[in-house]
């Protein structure tokens, strides 16, 4: 975990629950009946403009001066008939370079945020491009296990467009490897432009982190994805994957049954979670997976 975030503690690994065999889905998160937006990033990148511009009218009070927001506020708002809670926060600077009490408490109230929310819009400024700050940021929303949109804003202002928005691109596919393919929007929080189509995303990744696959097309698809790419033999011994059930939503939460199953190697659940998310068309949302292996009954215990 990164060391930025080493206050907060939250399940990484997807931990397995034995009482979950049963199948009964399980839910880590939010479950309220709206989703819960909230706008993250370093201070002075316009979150706050943002939330006025979503809301369609001057609440929160903005400025050129860094740190305005002192806490996070959650608004009750509606986007073309659709409710949902808009969490503003305060900005989220390197560690190392909070020394004022009060600060201290903010960025803490802000991470307290992420954990809250179900899709996190990290704004970033256009002017300045994608910083190390910022990478820390989404790291720590992908690890909440929260749906992450990233967002270019002052992009009206923004020099070398094009270059900039795919040199951002390729940044976050570098520097975000555990999920590729994070939606990233060039929006002005001035203007608008951007914000709508950014908002309908949110909605729809919210859907997709929510999602309960059903136990026969899960399986029917892992079949698939074993057969076509056989786990491999460590030292010689088979890995025998037996079956695959889905423990929690919010984020999903699979466990992968099998014989020495506990024995694979990361890439191999790389593997299994990229075939997912592409197969089962559940996009670019984190998910988690642990292996589950079985002991054998009729094995002679040394």
């Amino acid at each position: 975990m990164n060391e930025d975030f080493a206050d907060l503690d939250a399940d990484r690994d997807g931990a397995y629950d034995g009482d979950q065999a049963s199948g009964e889905e399980y839910q880590d998160g939010p479950v309220g009946p709206q989703p819960v937006l909230a706008v993250v990033g370093r201070p002075n990148v316009g979150k706050s403009t943002l939330v006025n511009r979503m809301l369609g009218e001057e609440r929160m009070i903005t400025g050129p001066e860094a740190g305005i927001t002192r806490d996070s506020i959650t608004l009750d708002w509606q986007w073309q008939g659709r409710p949902v809670q808009l969490v503003d926060t305060a900005g989220l600077r390197k560690r190392a370079k909070i020394d004022d009490k009060l600060e201290k408490l903010s960025a803490a109230d802000t991470r307290r945020s992420i954990d809250y929310a179900e899709v996190v819009v990290l704004l970033l400024d256009a002017t300045r491009g994608l910083e190390a700050q910022d990478l820390r940021i989404a790291d720590q929303v992908v690890e909440e296990g929260r749906a992450l949109i990233i967002a270019l804003n002052k992009w009206d202002l923004a020099e070398n467009a094009s270059s900039l928005f795919n040199g951002v691109k390729a940044a976050l596919e570098e520097g975000l490897s555990q999920l590729r393919g994070v939606p990233v929007f060039a929006i002005s929080a001035k203007t608008g432009k951007g914000v709508d189509d950014m908002i309908k995303v949110a909605f729809d990744l919210r859907e997709s982190w929510s999602r309960r696959i059903p136990t026969g097309e899960l399986n029917r698809w892992f079949e698939a994805a074993v057969d076509a790419n056989p786990p491999p033999a460590p030292g010689g011994r088979r890995i025998k994957l037996r079956y695959i059930t889905q423990v929690k939503t919010r984020p999903a939460t699979f466990v992968v049954f099998g014989t020495r199953a506990g024995q694979l190697a990361d890439s191999y659940r790389r593997y299994l979670l990229n075939s997912m998310r592409r197969d089962l068309k559940l996009g670019p949302v984190p998910m988690r997976l642990t292996f589950r292996g079985q002991k054998n009954p009729y094995a002679t215990e040394r």
